[in-house]
């Protein structure tokens, strides 16, 4: 166990950009907001969203947590969302917070293309501590070293700063394209132990549904059966990033599968850039959608990292104006809930 302990923490050491990147979420259309702010209030309803991810098992590693609210004002044509996220590393005492309040404009391109563009205003705060690691002079095991003397193992780190994004939503009743750039102004993480820089992240994400055939759900209404391609492509400094996959909705069930990773080889590597397989399985009825995803680990990491579980649960609160059978339903957002 400390031989694991200490070799995670000579790979999260290692890479330093690790305290400038931003946690991921395998069901990213599950929580729309942590990706853009542009998506605030396009259901046309209010939300409220919650996820979970356990990340790396096989090291109890990542845990993230994620929750937001959001909701349409119909007259202002906007939407407000807010939402509260944190992740931790249990191994390195690290603990990442962000808060964000976001504001989207809602206009229309023509009868059947909708433009929303957001931008969001927040906080983030990062902190980490080295005392949970195994140093050199611990693996002798020697009782009379129960602490390291390492001053690296009494180094601890904390800041906060302010936090931007910006973005845009393109789509129809059967299509969508976003775009959105976080933490556009590079902030910069200052401590006694140096100085840390928050990459920008660009999200590209877009997908189109197609429709099988209409059937009934429980209430007796017609409802679609599609089948949904979509994509994810996120840069943040040195790192590049795709998710590509499907959904399959079949009511009241969703299935999905999804690739994540770029398929090209590293410069100068003959080893694939590759991360893991993801398999989703969701129910969706009425108000409510729960989903629970599997990452199965591609990487060639996989007796040390093994697989990562990731739960969403949405509760939509439907307005009477944007009923199912309502035209106005149709200029909602056609991106599935998972």
């Amino acid at each position: 166990m400390r031989l694991k302990h200490l070799f995670f923490g000579i790979c999260f050491l290692n890479s330093g950009v690790s305290f400038s990147q931003d946690y991921q979420f395998a069901q990213f259309y599950a929580l729309p907001l942590y990706y853009n702010p542009a998506f605030a209030g396009a259901n046309l309803n209010s939300r409220l969203i919650a996820g979970y991810r356990s990340q790396w098992t096989g090291l109890e590693g990542w845990k993230g947590f994620i929750t937001s609210y959001d909701w349409y004002l119909k007259k202002a044509s906007s939407g407000i969302g807010i939402y509260f996220s944190n992740n931790k590393l249990k191994q390195l005492g690290y603990s990442q917070t962000n808060g964000m309040l976001q504001y989207a404009y809602r206009g229309k391109f023509n009868s059947k293309i909708r433009i929303s563009s957001g931008v969001g205003i927040g906080f983030g705060q990062t902190s980490y501590s080295f005392s949970g690691l195994t140093f050199g002079d611990q693996i002798q095991n020697d009782p009379r070293i129960p602490q390291s003397v390492d001053a690296m193992a009494r180094q601890t780190f904390s800041a906060s700063y302010l936090d931007l994004q910006a973005g845009l939503l393109v789509y129809s009743q059967k299509w969508w394209g976003s775009v959105s750039i976080l933490h556009p102004h590079s902030p910069t993480l200052t401590s006694a132990t140096g100085q840390n820089t928050i990459d920008p992240r660009i999200n590209l994400s877009g997908g189109y549904r197609f429709e099988i055939e209409k059937v009934k759900d429980y209430k007796g209404e017609m409802v679609p059966k599609s089948i949904t391609p979509a994509i994810l492509l996120r840069s943040q400094g040195p790192a590049s990033q795709l998710d590509l996959g499907i959904y399959v909705h079949y009511v009241p069930l969703v299935f999905g599968v999804w690739y994540r990773g770029i398929p090209t080889k590293f410069k100068g590597s003959k080893t694939f850039n590759q991360d893991a397989i993801t398999a989703l399985i969701g129910v969706k009825q009425n108000n409510l959608s729960i989903g629970y995803s599997y990452d199965i680990n591609i990487s060639g990491l996989v007796p040390v990292y093994a697989g990562s579980h990731e739960l969403t649960v949405t509760y939509e609160f439907k307005s009477n104006s944007v009923s199912l059978r309502s035209n106005k339903r149709s200029h909602a957002l056609p991106c599935p809930s998972f």
